[in-house]
């Protein structure tokens, strides 16, 4: 599972140290959760500028039983019968034919011959199965926004936001296993003016006064907003650090603050 920064974003390598340093309080601090199933991994690629959600799974092969042995008869081999004759004697005189002794013929019983012969199948083995999987999303936008849109006043305060949310959550399965990632961002404005502010509340539009800045003199002014992501995900009964280091999206927008009033009362 890939989830993509849009355009603009680049990754720090420094990973939210309040984030890890609680889920090694917690004795949670690893980078793979197995729990006898898919092995899941949720950290964050600095050469893509992407948070990437991997699960593997290797699947043993298999040896199936040779059958049982087949046995096969041979073609019954008969002997011929042997005929054995009585000798005649030799007479010492001349006997007649008719009283000449009839020949004697015996016979040998045929033997039958079973030969058997059985059949050798080998086993049969299954190759392992290497199981993987990942998917893609973008995170929220990263839109820097203020009001009013036109001619903002000197003295007067101008409400800024951002339209990325306070929070980012999002609930997948992969190779049949849950997986929860929750990113909280990091709000660090710079309104041009030398003015700074750091928060983790997007703020909002009027009458929101959540983030707001009033500009003490008219001219033209680049405010900027630094949004940086980090946070933990869950999975098979652990929760667990997003590891490699937090995202950061940057965005700026060109104000120009015109003459305002002397005196103002909000």
């Amino acid at each position: 599972m890939i989830y993509t920064v849009p355009p603009g974003a680049h990754l720090i390598t420094q990973v939210n140290t309040q984030l890890v340093g609680a889920a090694a309080m917690s004795g949670l601090f690893m980078a793979t959760s197995c729990s006898g199933g898919p092995c899941v991994s949720v950290y964050t690629d600095p050469t893509t500028n992407q948070i990437v959600i991997t699960a593997n799974q290797n699947t043993p092969g298999t040896v199936a039983a040779p059958p049982k042995p087949k046995r096969t008869s041979a073609p019954v081999v008969r002997k011929p019968v042997v005929h054995t004759t009585v000798a005649k004697p030799k007479p010492s005189t001349w006997i007649p034919y008719a009283l000449r002794p009839t020949p004697k013929y015996t016979y040998r019983p045929a033997v039958k011959k079973v030969v058997h012969k059985t059949s050798v199948v080998a086993a049969v083995t299954t190759a392992a199965v290497n199981l993987s999987d990942e998917i893609t999303k973008l995170l929220p936008g990263n839109h820097l926004l203020y009001q009013p849109v036109s001619d903002p006043l000197a003295g007067v305060p101008v409400y800024f936001w951002s339209d990325a949310g306070s929070i980012f959550n999002i609930a997948t399965s992969i190779l049949g296993i849950g997986v929860n990632v929750v990113l909280q961002p990091s709000f660090a404005w710079d309104f041009g003016d030398g003015t700074t502010m750091t928060t983790s509340n997007p703020g909002g539009a009027y009458p929101n006064k959540s983030v707001t800045h009033t500009y003490a003199s008219s001219g033209n002014y680049t405010a900027s907003l630094t949004i940086s992501w980090a946070g933990t995900w869950a999975s098979q009964g652990s929760v667990l650090p997003v590891l490699g280091g937090a995202i950061v999206q940057n965005m700026s927008s060109q104000i120009t603050v015109a003459p305002g009033p002397t005196n103002y009362t909000g």
